[in-house]
């Protein structure tokens, strides 16, 4: 069923409150992935820019205490519950006391099911048994095998060597003068169909020749036959007849360099691949302890459960007693009842007989003003007596005391009498007012005992609903746990399955190093074999440009003499008939055999 959570943060100093929905309760975790994306969001639309937010602890309010206590499992989420999301502490985050606004839907939807694009689906949470709660929603996991499918979706693959980005093509079996021009725009690193000075240098230097500078100067002013200070292409090609093993040795190092440049590029490669094999190990396992926390979630579900099914059969037995004891309330108080109303008619007879001491009260104080009157006349009639009989003064007198003291304790009773006669009408009302509310009493406490008893009586029928419902649940979280336990292995596998195509990838990268080692140490081989090769044959040109100097100085010595013999008489007879029938220019040129002459001569 639908499950809806309100999340509160604080966004730049103001607070926002999402409502996020999810198709099932929601775990920690998806729920914390859940909050990021949609405050992420959030945080784009108001400060575009602004750093992915991220959630370090969440408070819900506590449905006992009416406080906020940390989240620390699903269960203490509910349908439409407030959350505060806190986020991490740092110089940009500042966390402030405000009131929470309403909640209002998310930019991006989080609502999941089987057909999103995130296969996984956390464990339902276990929430504590609601008393009149009828039915359970049991969690659905992906199937068997698709943690395996997930881990071999996407097996990278070992890179093969290929061609550097911008290397040239160097056939092996390149003719010498395919190999001259390769070199040649090789060399010619700005392009502009001459080779200078710099240039040479740093085509010597990226293939090893380890040539002083002097000797690469030497060298660049040999095949400098014009000295323009530039090596154009007719006489790079002079070049590379002067020195073939030079160019050769320069071609296959230059080969070898682009070659070790395409091993590297492929290692490196490999290195960079490497990432998406951990990246493929994390996330088997990530997999596997995803299946380990759902077995782990889904073992303290049924532990819940459990406790939950023994809690609803324990409120079972307590709502059973509880209703008998209603039973035996709502006997006593139809027994207090019975006790009130006696009371109520005592009360009432007690009434009548104070009516009755009152008008036996009433009655004896009409007698007491009767003999009041009686004994006023009597002392009228005895003052009167005085003045007719002086001469009884003294019995007057005293018949006058005796008068006056009886009148004095008719006053007296009377009092008392009237006294009598007012508490015992004040008495009659109270007395029979508390006893009515003693009455009313008994009927309203009557009246909440019955319903009392009828709450019992459901709370009991509830409670063994509740108890049937909870053993239901626990069997269901029973079954899921095996079924998760029975689904780990498939993730296991996986990811041992991942390890070992990290662990091939890694010998893999391994034999590649080991190879583009064995490489250049071949090369470095090769390049000392050759070195002594290339410098024997600069040191033969230095020795052959030797010798052709001599040549060219003893040449320049015999012309200058047969010249000057010529000129001088008597001496034309003892010419050479060869050199005679030479032309001036031919002998300038040069072209004739020499002792000293090695080769053919440019």
């Amino acid at each position: 069923m639908p499950f809806s959570v309100c999340v509160a943060t604080d966004l730049f100093g103001s607070k926002v409150n999402l409502e996020l929905d999810f198709s099932y309760a929601p775990s920690l975790p998806e729920l914390t992935s859940a909050a990021e994306a949609a405050f992420s969001a959030e945080s784009q639309a108001r400060r575009p820019g602004s750093p992915p937010f991220q959630v370090s602890k969440f408070h819900v309010v506590d449905a006992v205490t009416d406080d906020w206590v940390e989240v620390v499992g699903s269960h203490q989420l509910r349908h439409q519950c407030q959350v505060y999301a806190f986020q991490p502490h740092s110089t940009r985050y500042t966390e402030s006391q405000g009131h929470i606004p309403p909640a209002t839907k998310a930019r991006v939807p989080t609502t999941t099911s089987h057909g999103s694009h995130n296969s996984y689906r956390p464990p339902m949470s276990a929430s504590p048994l609601p008393r009149t709660s009828t039915h359970h929603n049991v969690q659905s996991y992906p199937s068997h095998d698709s943690y395996r499918h997930q881990a071999q979706a996407a097996v990278p693959q070992m890179p093969q060597a290929t061609a550097v980005p911008g290397a040239p093509n160097l056939p092996d079996s390149a003719a010498h003068d395919e190999k001259v021009r390769i070199l040649f725009e090789q060399t010619d690193n700005n392009h502009n169909r001459v080779v200078e000075l710099e240039e040479l240098k740093r085509i010597m230097n990226l293939v090893h020749m380890d040539f002083s500078t002097l000797t690469i100067e030497d060298l660049f002013r040999k095949a400098d036959l014009d000295r323009d200070g530039v090596i154009n292409f007719p006489e790079w090609q002079r070049f590379a007849e002067l020195y073939p093993t030079l160019f050769d040795s320069m071609y296959y190092r230059l080969k070898s360099y682009w070659d070790m440049q395409a091993s590297e590029a492929q290692v490196d490669a490999a290195r960079l691949l490497r990432g998406q094999f951990e990246n493929n190990e994390r996330a088997a396992k990530d997999a596997f302890d995803r299946s380990q926390l759902e077995s782990e979630d889904a073992a303290r579900r049924l532990a819940d459960a459990d406790r939950n099914a023994n809690d609803a059969a324990g409120r079972q037995r307590a709502a059973e007693d509880a209703a008998r004891d209603g039973v035996r309330y709502v006997d006593q108080a139809k027994q207090e009842k019975a006790d009130r109303e006696r009371d109520l008619a005592a009360e009432r007879e007690r009434e009548r007989q104070s009516q009755q001491r009152a008008a036996e009260a009433a009655r004896d104080l009409d007698a007491a003003q009767r003999r009041l009157a009686g004994v006023q006349q009597g002392l009228a009639d005895a003052e009167a007596a005085e003045r007719r009989a002086a001469q009884a003064l003294h019995d007057a007198q005293r018949e006058r005391e005796r008068q006056q003291a009886l009148a004095d304790q008719a006053h007296g009773d009377m009092a008392r009498a009237a006294d009598r006669h007012n508490q015992l009408l004040n008495e009659i009302p109270r007395t029979m007012e508390d006893a009515a509310a003693r009455l009313q009493a008994a009927e309203h406490q009557l009246a909440a005992a019955d319903a009392r008893h009828r709450e019992l009586g459901a709370c009991a029928s509830d409670a063994a609903a509740g108890a049937a419902d909870a053993a239901r649940h626990r069997d269901e979280l029973g079954r899921l746990l095996q079924n998760l336990r029975d689904r780990q292995e498939p993730a296991r596998a996986a990811w041992l399955d991942a390890q070992r195509g990290l662990e091939d990838h890694d010998r893999a990268i391994q034999e590649l190093e080991a190879q583009l080692a064995s490489e250049r140490d071949q090369r470095r081989m090769l390049d000392e074999q050759e070195k002594s090769l290339v410098e024997q044959e600069v040191r033969l040109r230095e020795q052959r440009e030797s010798l052709e100097e001599k040549e060219g100085a003893l040449r320049d010595a015999h012309n200058s003499f047969f010249n000057s013999a010529a000129r001088s008489p008597g001496r034309q007879a003892s010419r050479s008939p060869a050199l005679a029938a030479r032309s001036p220019i031919q002998h300038q040129q040069g072209h004739y055999s020499s002792p000293y002459s090695t080769g053919k001569y440019y």
